[in-house]
């Protein structure tokens, strides 16, 4: 028998570790570009998230160059594509975004928006298909005041501000929401919009589309929402920041829409109905709120232009808002969020589909995004 020390000494010859060649793909340089560019991405965007010399990754975006299978799927990854849209794209020109009206135009755009556009427009798509419907603006003449467009449109809508004051499970805006997509054939949807001063935006086409910032609050997305339909109503899109105060320095176009919506959500008459005595407390502004389904900010604004507060106690409420602490809005309902990512129009029009047999499961999965778990509770 060796000792220890005998079998220590024994050399075991060294033996190089062949790693297995990963699959090297040639993908169209049009379509590399394409994806990238209606990704909002620049090269060196890219490049950073795949790990790679920018020069490496301009070669393979060149043709000059393979990928490969890793970074393919890195790739598909980064632009939320299909593997299989390398090879089936359609190349064409890469779609404009709508009309940039936010307070910070100078900094760029962030691929979130591009996503949620592009995935905005796919879901139009889809409902126009299904239903064979077009959107059905009213022909209105919106050269003319935003206090008379909005009023009009409370009629046309025929909001009932004592109704809404009986929504207590449901919020406002779910109801809002509900009004305008049947009324008018406009799905709703909701996306993160993490970036530079995008709260909201919509698209003017064939099936308009109207997206909110998921990550707002429902009194926010409220005056978003009616911000975003007035640009519609004007046959335009628009990115827009929405901000009530800030909007007044911006482009015309932008105070218009924010002194529009604040007129559908809280007319004055109606504002000055629901209250029975003098504000005097920051509780009744909340009440206020809460009643209209706005923002705390939009009431003590209103509050202020209708005289129903002067300027030290708008000040006042101002200064208690910037000092309160942001609400926390406690664990995700992801059935809720998945159903406001596709809207309820879209979802509703789906399901039906599926349900008479015309629409497969696998093609409703694909389509709306959902997770299974999430889907089979739809269905």
């Amino acid at each position: 028998m060796m000792s220890a020390s005998s079998l220590a000494q024994i050399r075991i010859p060294s033996q190089k570790i062949k790693m297995k060649e990963q699959t090297k793909y040639q993908i169209q340089p049009e379509i590399l570009e394409f994806m990238r560019k209606s990704s909002g991405m620049t090269e060196d965007e890219v490049a950073k998230k795949l790990k790679l010399p920018k020069n490496k990754y301009l070669r393979i975006e060149d043709g000059d160059e393979p990928i490969s299978q890793n970074e393919l799927v890195h790739l598909a990854d980064i632009y939320k594509r299909p593997l299989i849209a390398f090879y089936s794209a359609e190349v064409t020109k890469v779609p404009e975004m709508p009309h940039d009206y936010r307070l910070n135009r100078d900094k760029k755009l962030s691929p979130e928006v591009f996503f949620a556009k592009r995935k905005a427009l796919y879901l139009a798509e889809q409902l126009k298909e299904i239903t064979g419907r077009k959107t059905t603006l009213p022909e209105i003449n919106t050269n003319i005041s935003a206090i008379e467009l909005a009023e009009k449109m409370r009629n046309t809508l025929e909001i009932d501000f004592d109704f809404l004051k009986e929504l207590k499970d449901e919020p406002i805006l779910s109801y809002y929401k509900s009004l305008i997509e049947e009324k008018f054939f406009i799905p709703i949807i909701e996306h993160s919009l993490k970036t530079n001063g995008v709260r909201a935006f919509s698209v003017f086409s064939e099936v308009c589309v109207m997206v909110l910032n998921e990550s707002d609050s429902n009194e926010v997305k409220l005056f978003s929402l009616f911000h975003e339909f007035c640009h519609l109503l004007k046959r335009q899109d628009g990115i827009c920041t929405v901000d009530i105060e800030k909007d007044k320095n911006n482009q015309p176009e932008e105070k218009y829409c924010d002194e529009f919506a604040a007129n559908v959500a809280m007319p004055e008459d109606a504002l000055r109905n629901s209250i029975q005595e003098p504000i005097s407390t920051f509780v009744q502004v909340e009440k206020i709120a809460r009643a209209f389904g706005v923002s705390k900010k939009v009431a003590i604004i209103r509050l202020k232009e209708f005289r129903l507060i002067d300027h030290r106690k708008f000040n006042a409420f101002k200064s208690k808002l910037q000092s309160a602490k942001k609400p926390s809005f406690g664990r995700r309902n992801w059935e809720r969020t998945f159903v406001n990512r596709t809207s309820r129009l879209v979802l509703s029009y789906l399901l039906d589909s599926f349900r008479k047999g015309d629409l497969t499961y696998t093609s409703l999965s694909t389509i709306t995004g959902i997770k299974d778990k999430y889907l089979q509770k739809l269905i």
